[in-house]
């Protein structure tokens, strides 16, 4: 048996559709061909296969019996490809509506519920799968193609001590991303009620002195705040989520750099002055890729959601 004489898929498909049809001209136009590449295409099958398919006449085109016996040896093929395109359509449809983001434990806390609270309210049939991750975990799983976007919130220029080699890798990351600000956070210094702070701010200096609770390395919020208080001494303790960062603060009575959103009581904000810290946060993806309708959905639900906050 010799594979390399069978036509391909395609032309299976036209010689069935002029069996049933009866009419060369009616199978190319339930195709859409012209009649000329129709009868073409089933001229280069019957010459490949070494045996006429049809037989025509002014009335139409008739298939031989010798004809009929291959396309019912065919038929199992045919229904076979209408199996697997059907698959291949059911795939292509629940992906298009399933979106896989990373995101920053502040944005998934304290953004992405209100962004895709409003992507869904549009699109009620979208499932969004989140990883939550710190800065630098997201802008890896994004680079990797992990997923199709992520949220960050980075400062430009990140501050604090962080090895060579992390510094590599975080290049390599960038010059891999494309990304548009979304949103921007604001930080603030927290402590409680009871802390002297809470009465009488402290200077610049002192709370550079003053060993305080901040998030791991990687985070963004722990970037922005190294970044702009250079200098700080080694943290009290590194934390590795807003809420344990809320909580370890309420018990200890430790002061906190949290983001503003993250604020509730007991804890009250310090005003301290020169100390502003603040980040974008950012809508990240894979340069040189263009995204997806889900995405660009997502993306454009932050915007307008941060556009009315501001108002």
């Amino acid at each position: 048996m010799n594979m390399n004489r069978l036509p391909e898929l395609s032309a299976w498909i036209l010689l069935e559709e002029v069996d049933r049809r009866g009419s060369l001209g009616a199978a190319a136009r339930s195709l859409g061909m012209t009649q000329q590449a129709a009868s073409s295409k089933v001229r280069a099958a019957e010459r490949l296969l070494g045996i006429d398919m049809f037989v025509r006449s002014p009335r139409g085109v008739a298939t031989t019996a010798t004809g009929r016996n291959v396309l019912d040896a065919a038929a199992g093929l045919l229904e076979g490809a209408r199996s697997l395109a059907e698959s291949v359509e059911v795939a292509r449809e629940g992906a298009s509506k399933r979106l896989r983001v990373s995101a920053s434990n502040t944005v998934v806390e304290h953004y992405l519920p209100s962004w895709t609270g409003e992507m869904l309210r549009r699109n009620p049939s979208v499932r969004i799968d989140v990883i939550a991750a710190n800065s630098r975990e997201v802008m890896r799983d994004v680079a990797s193609a992990d997923v199709e976007l992520g949220f960050i919130e980075t400062p430009e220029r990140p501050g604090g001590e962080r090895s060579a080699e992390i510094l590599r890798e975080e290049s390599r990351w960038h010059t891999k991303l494309s990304a548009r600000t979304v949103a921007w956070d604001h930080i603030v210094l927290a402590v409680v009620p009871e802390h002297p702070w809470a009465v009488t701010p402290p200077s610049l200096q002192r709370v550079r002195e003053t060993a305080v609770l901040l998030r791991e390395n990687g985070s963004g919020t722990r970037r922005a705040v190294e970044q702009a208080l250079p200098g700080m001494v080694a943290p009290a303790a590194e934390v590795g989520s807003l809420s344990a960062m809320w909580r370890t603060a309420r018990a200890t009575g430790i002061p906190a750099f949290l983001p503003l959103r993250a604020m509730d009581e007991p804890l009250v904000a310090v005003d301290v002055e020169g100390l502003q810290v603040g980040r974008p946060i950012r809508a990240i993806w894979r340069r040189g890729h263009s995204l997806s309708a889900l995405a660009s959905s997502l993306v454009a639900a932050a915007e307008n959601s941060e556009a009315v906050a501001s108002k």
